[in-house]
Parts: structure tokens; sequence; C-alpha cells
């Protein structure tokens, strides 16, 4: 029958007796206003029918066919139609954040009676404990899955058939961490969505706070945080090798310094004892070993210890620092830091020039003729340009052009006067020093040293500047001084002139004798040092040791570097690719009344063997490659040097030079995906003929290795690598921070739950869903054709009807 009516009125879509149809008015009327409408016509229609002529039956009819017009007048007035109400249910979102940064790859997640698995597999292991939860979830709600380190990113869905079965998670390689930018970033995706929960799965560790703009949304929208913390609240401090710092090659016997930063990472005040050592790999045996304890950190957490070697064998040595913590560690991956360096066996090459045969030019000398690792010349330079000489290699002349110079790796200065050599042999000496990495020691002396040397072309070599008042350039002490190391001292493996029982490898540092810092032995005093005052030192001069006058008084304990009084005495400076240091003193020698040569040996061999390293490390080579620094962070400024030591190339005469950066294969680099940068190198100041130079700005963390590009310097095997790091990389500080998850559900009106407790999610999410009512769909009944046949039909009835009855 509804079928008959709707096709009878012309209904498309909307028809009687469809799903949600109702039948409505536009201008709504009550029930009483209809029953007062059609009480209201049939009185008026009988009433123009009740006193007319003719039969009352025929009347009552026509006053019902009039009633019936009238009230179908009314109800298309009130504007019928048929109504089917639009409403649809927006499902909630749940948006779950998996952390995905590089933490979780440290193994301090709890696994079974005392063992510890990464906080990756604590994390997948969750994920399939859970899956009925996110199959219930993916069915029920809208379910977002994000992946996050420094921001959030959609990870993959994995479907069968369109059922949830899994998710790819990928690899936890991320280098920062920004859990406030990730929940910003996800809240931006479910803008004007109605969100049930937000579910982080994290070690909590973050480098941002929570912006305000994502505070307060959670809070007006009440969207609860619900986090599940990975990893452990209670780890251990890490300990890491943050830096080894060691000579690229040294003579064989030589001690070589292994200066060792390690870093403490969280934990407490307590924590960070271990003992470091260096071992050959090729044998395994540890060539020396240091103990670090936890007093030895300094405010930034960093401790650093020298260990010191003598290899006996040339070649290419295989060597590796290690960490062994007292107590648990984080990540041992960062407790190891391979080394290699090459070993040269040949005699280190020195030539001693002074200007008349006092004292400290005597044991020196004899010192440098028994060291069988040391190829000296010795001469004595009298005003004459006449010279007397000893040594194990005699010199037919002074050198006189930079190839004379080249075979030396040390020159030593005593008290000679700089006139006795000509500009152009001290200015080929500086270039000796400069490019090729030769060292210079200069000896002072009440004579000629350093008073002389100022403005020549060495002039700039020393590492202080002339003050006033005296004619030699600087000031002497008018009292007897005992002298003090400082700690770079011991950091360099120099002035060790302890015994023998604190010989290397012996897990203790060598140590100063307290004897030589004790003016009341007498044989520990210097008569003769000069005043080197802080003030005076230039901005690269690095002081070795410190002279302490006697008037000071106090016992050794109290006459250290330190000391108020104390000035300057052996300082150390580099200088180009060489090394010069200056000693403000001649009196070592009066420390034989103690142990007759063997401190003043320990004294000067190694100074004279550390200034020789540098020259070994460029001998040979054509060109050098240079990156500074070598480990920056993103952004900084890292200056690419070339310098030309051929001279086959320097014939060449190049306008500029070209090197290619390019990103070294290190797995979990982003430098893997970056582009190859071509950089340009021009001349650098006034050493242009032979260095070249640029700065590059890195973008990007990762490993890059810097080669030539210009066809000039191709085949000759130069490079230089660079570590890009990231100044708030979140492997700085592996510990989790549960207690950041703990207040972000906490203040927004969630819970912290364990992986066990994942299964409960979908009964602790609040049901936003919200019903959403549009337009409704309308067909107007009032307007069809069939009403207006009805109304002809009835008024023509009445009008037929009365005609009949002959009342028209």
């Amino acid at each position: 029958m509804t079928e008959l009516v709707s096709d009878i009125l012309g209904l498309g879509d909307l028809r009687f007796g469809g799903e949600g149809v109702r039948l409505g008015f536009a201008r709504s009327v009550p029930a009483w206003g209809w029953a007062l409408a059609v009480t209201a016509g049939g009185v008026l229609a009988w009433a123009t029918y009740a006193r007319l002529a003719g039969p009352k039956r025929v009347r009552t009819g026509l006053a019902a066919i009039r009633t019936a017009t009238l009230v179908l007048l009314l109800l298309l007035a009130a504007g019928p139609q048929l109504v089917r109400e639009n409403e649809r249910t927006e499902q909630d979102w749940v948006v779950v954040l998996v952390d995905r940064s590089a933490s979780l790859t440290v193994p301090d997640a709890p696994d079974g009676p005392g063992g510890r698995t990464t906080r990756e597999a604590q994390l997948r292991q969750a994920f399939e404990s859970a899956g009925t939860t996110w199959r219930e979830l993916d069915a029920t709600r809208r379910l977002l899955m994000l992946g996050f380190d420094s921001g959030a990113f959609d990870l993959e869905t994995i479907r069968d058939g369109g059922e949830l079965t899994g998710f790819d998670l990928g690899e936890a390689d991320g280098r920062r961490t920004a859990i406030g930018a990730s929940i910003e970033e996800a809240l931006r995706r479910v803008a004007a969505r109605p969100v049930a929960g937000l579910v982080v799965l994290s070690d909590g560790r973050s480098a941002d706070e929570l912006p305000r703009s994502a505070a307060r949304r959670l809070s007006e929208e009440l969207i609860p945080v619900f986090a599940m913390p990975l990893g452990s609240a209670d780890a251990p401090a890490d300990l890491a090798v943050a830096s080894v710092d060691a000579p690229s090659a040294a003579f064989v016997s030589d001690r070589v310094p292994v200066t060792v930063a390690v870093e403490r990472r969280g934990g407490t005040p307590d924590d960070g004892s271990a003992s470091v050592r260096l071992i050959d790999r090729a044998t395994g045996l540890t060539l020396d070993e240091r103990r670090v304890r936890a007093a030895d950190y300094d405010a930034d957490g960093r401790a650093v210890v020298t260990l010191l070697t003598r290899p006996e064998d040339a070649g290419d040595a295989d060597w590796l620092v290690e960490i062994d913590p007292d107590g648990g560690d984080l990540i041992e991956a960062n407790n190891r830091e391979p080394l290699t360096l090459s070993l040269v066996d040949r005699p280190l090459r020195v030539v001693y020039f002074d200007g008349y045969p006092r004292w400290e030019f005597r044991y020196l000398k004899n010192i440098l003729l028994r060291e069988r690792s040391i190829d000296s010349s010795n001469l004595l330079l009298a005003t004459e340009r006449s010279y007397i000489q000893e040594g194990d290699s005699r010199l037919d002349a002074l050198p006189g052009s930079s190839e004379e110079w080249a075979p030396f790796d040390v020159v030593v200065m005593g008290d000679v006067r700089a006139n006795l050599f000509s500009e152009r042999q001290l200015e080929q000496l500086r270039e000796h020093v400069a490019l090729r990495g030769a060292g210079l020691l200069f000896i002072a002396g009440p004579g000629s040293t350093p008073g002389t040397w100022f403005g020549t072309a060495l002039g700039d070599l020393l590492p202080f500047r002339a003050s006033g008042g005296s004619r030699a350039g600087v000031r002497a002490w008018e009292e007897p001084v005992t002298m003090a190391p400082t700690a770079l001292a011991e950091r360099l493996g120099l002035l060790n002139l302890g015994g023998p029982s604190e010989g290397l490898g012996s897990g203790e540092p060598l140590r100063w004798p307290s004897s030589l810092s004790d003016p009341m032995s007498g044989w520990s005093t210097l008569r003769f040092a000069q005043r080197l005052e802080r003030s005076s030192l230039k901005p690269a001069a690095e002081v070795l040791a410190v002279g302490v006058p006697v008037s000071a008084g106090g016992d050794a304990s109290t006459r250290t570097s330190e000391h108020p009084e104390a000035s300057a005495l052996v300082v150390t400076m580099r200088y180009g690719a060489g090394r010069v240091t200056y000693v403000a003193t001649d009196e070592t020698w009066r420390w034989r009344y103690a142990r007759g040569e063997t401190l003043t040996e320990r004294f000067w061999v190694p100074l004279v063997r550390d200034l020789g390293r540098a020259a070994v490390e460029r001998g040979g080579r054509p060109a050098l490659l240079e990156a500074a620094p070598d480990r920056p962070v993103v952004r900084q400024p890292v200056r690419v040097g070339i310098t030309l030591l051929d001279q086959s190339l320097l014939d060449a005469s190049p306008g500029s030079l070209r090197v290619r950066v390019s990103p070294a294969s290190r797995p979990g680099s982003e430098a893997d995906a970056g582009e190859v940068t071509e950089l340009t190198l021009g001349p650098a100041g006034e050493d242009g003929e032979r260095g070249f130079q640029t700065t590059w700005l890195p973008t990007r963390p990762g490993v890059y290795v810097i080669e030539p590009a210009d066809p000039l310097l191709a085949g000759l095997g130069l490079s230089a690598t660079v570590d890009v790091g990231l100044p708030d990389d979140e492997m700085r500080t592996p510990q989790a921070d549960h207690a950041f998850l703990a207040s972000l559900a906490s203040s927004s009106g969630g819970r912290v739950l364990s992986s066990g407790e994942l299964s409960e999610l979908p009964g602790l999410l609040p049901n936003r869903e919200v019903v959403i009512a549009a337009a409704p769909d309308v067909a107007t009944l009032w307007d069809r054709p069939v009403w207006l046949v009805l109304l002809v039909l009835l008024l023509g009835t009445e009008w037929v009807v009365r005609r009949l009855i002959k009342l028209a």
C-alpha cells in the first residue's frame, strides 16, 4: 500500500515505509491545533448548509465535502513532507607513539631473574604480547600508530585481508629524541577529531619538554596519556671512551703517551671507578693500565688519564683502549676505542747548538750521546762563526738550505747568539718547524737566550713576549727556585722522573719526586731561572712546569703548580705542524747530587723525544690534508686545510685546490643519505704558496671522509675523517627517564602501564565517539499534482451536487 501511495505521489528515493523515513511538516502544528482546525472547518461547512433548502442527507454530504476541502487546504498549507534524518557516528582516535631512537639499544631492561635485555627487545616483546589489544582497538576505534625520535612519523601497518596483523617498527636508530615535539605533531594529525587517549611507549629520555600548546589541548579536551616506560629506572652510570689522543706515528722505544678522556654519563658522584687499559690487539697483552676513581671526574663528568708504553717493534701498531668498570655499566659497546699508529725504527736525529761549554750543555750532550735511540750532533758556536762539535754524526757546515735542515727531527738552541745564524738560515729553520713538524727546544741562559732571538725569524716561535726592564727580554729570579710540574705534563707523559718501581704498566702513573720540589734538600734548587710571568705567555702557550721561589716557604705538598708565587719554567707551544718548548733554566744538572744523571736524563730525553714525534708523523708525505675539529657537532665550522710539502707540487703553483666531502658508509649514520659536497680551498694567508684552506659547515650528523678532488693530488692517499655529532645526542645520557613519563600521565589524567597491563588499555580508554547530525533529506508533498487533482474533484463534486439539488 505504501508503495502505491509513493508511486501516486511520484516520490523518488524518499518513500513511505522507507528506513528512517517519517512524515513531517514544514510548519509544525500541534495535535490540538489540527483538532481545532478540523472542528472549525466542520462547523463552518455545516453552517453554510444548515439553513439551505434541500434534503438533509445531501446537505450533510456537501458539508463533509467542504470540510474535507478546507482540511486539505490547511494540510497543504502546513507543508507536508517526508523526512529522513542524516546522522553518523565518528569513532574516537587512539594515538600510539613508539620510541624509535638509538637509546632503545641500551641493555638495561629486566629479563628474568638478574638478566638484562635491550629496551628494543622489551618493546617488541610487549608489542607481540599486546597483539589482541591492537586488533581490538583497530576494530572499535581509529588507531593511529606513529614512531618518533626527533619527530613523529608513520609506522607501516601490516594487514591480511583487511585484518590488522602487526606493525613494521623499523630500526631504532634515531640520534635525538623529542617527546614533546612528537606529541605536538601527533595531536596536529588528529586535530578537530575526538581523541580517546595517547599511548607513549618510550624510555622517557627526551631533549625537550611538552610544549604549552600541546599541554593545553590535552587539558582542555581531557585527553589522557598512558605511558609504558622502557628500560630500568635505576640504571647504572655509563662509562664511555669520550676521546683518545695519541700520535699517529712514533719512534720504536719511544715513550708513547695515549691520553684517554673517560666520560661518566648519569649515575651518582660515587660511580665511575674503573681501570683504563691500553692493549696490543695482536698479542692481547696489556701495555699499560691506569685507575680512574669517582673523585677524578670534573664538573662535566670527564676524567683524563695518560697511558704510557714503549713499543719495541717497528710497523703499524694496532692497539685498543679499553675501560673496565668496577661496577655495572650501561653500554659496553662504548668502552673500547681502537687506535693505530706507525712505529718507525730509526734514530731520532737531533742537532744541538750552544754558545759555550756550560754545565747544562755538558750533561745534555752526554745524555744524547748515551741514548742509543738518538743520533745527535752537538756544536759549540763561537762569535767568529767557528765551531766545535761532538756527536754521533758530524756536520761539514751549519745547515744552509731547507734540504740540509730536513734530516733533523729536533733542533736544540742553547745559550747561543742568534746572529751566528744568517737570517736565511733562521727562516729555513722556522719553515722546517712549521711545515715539516720538526721540534725546536730553547734552553735559557744568562747570555743570549732569549734576548738575542726577539726580532729574528725565530722570534715568533718563542712561546712568550718580551717584557721590559731586562736586556735579555725577560727577567731572572733573584733567588733560587724549585720546579713543580703541571697536570698537563702528567697528561702528556712528561716530567715523570719517578724511580723504577713506578715504571710503565704498573697501573699507577710515574710521579714527580717530591724531593725535587722541596728546597730543604739543597740539591733540588735551581740557582738560575728566568721568570716567565703568565701574563707574558702567548695564547697558544701551555705550561709544563713552574718555578717556585725558595723564599715562598712550605714543603713539597704546597710548592705545586698552583702556588700563587709560581711562574712558568717549562713552556710548550704548537707552531704550524711542529712544536716549540722553552726551558727557562740551565740548572737541572744540579740534580746529579741526588741520583747522578738519572733525574736529568729522565727530564730531557722525554722532552726531546716528544718534540721529535711530529716530524716522524709528517715524514715522507708530499702533502697534508687536515680537518679541525675532527669531531664537530652539526653546524659547527670545520677548517679544511691542505699543506703542500713536495717541491714538485709547489712547482705546479696551483691557485686553488678542490676536495670532496662524502658520507662514509657506517650503519646508523644520517650522513649515509647525504650528498657529496665539493669544496674549493684558497691560499691561506702568508703561507699561501704552500697552504690552502676553507671552511665546511656540516648540516647532518654522521661520519664523513674528505679526499682530494683535484687532479694535482690524485693518487697521493690523502684523506681526513670527520665524525659529526648532534649537540644533544641522546646517547650522551642513555639512562631512562621514567619520571618524565609519569609526569605526563599524571598531569593528563592517564596512568603508567607495565608491559603486562597493555591488555587493559581498551577498558581504560574513555568513549569519545561523536554523533554528528547533518541536514536531513526532505521530499515535499504539498506540491504534488495529485493534490490539485483531488481539490478539483472535491470542488467539482460539490458544485455538481449543488446544481443537481438546485443550490447553485
